[in-house]
């Protein structure tokens, strides 16, 4: 599975989550990520396994209701998942 990605100006990479499927859908058009690209809405172990999956990536941070700016909040992937007791 691939996930929409967000960059920091410094070239960084985070994974993009979203409130509502208006603000996914507003990304994705400004993102130019094409019809291929669906929006959905993950339950709790398929969300902590995209973390995962980041984290293994290197993909450090998400962030929330990003545009091609700024985001709303940012996230620290690794401090979420040693929070949930998902890292080993």
């Amino acid at each position: 599975m691939e996930c929409a990605l967000w960059r920091f100006k410094d070239g960084q990479k985070a994974l993009a989550l979203f409130l509502s499927g208006d603000a996914a859908t507003s990304f994705k058009e400004s993102a130019n990520l094409g019809a291929e690209w669906k929006i959905f809405y993950p339950a709790k172990e398929a969300l902590l396994q995209m973390l995962k999956g980041c984290h293994d990536a290197e993909i450090g941070y998400a962030v929330l209701d990003p545009d091609l700016e700024k985001a709303k909040r940012i996230f620290n992937i690794h401090e979420i998942l040693n929070a949930t007791g998902e890292l080993n």
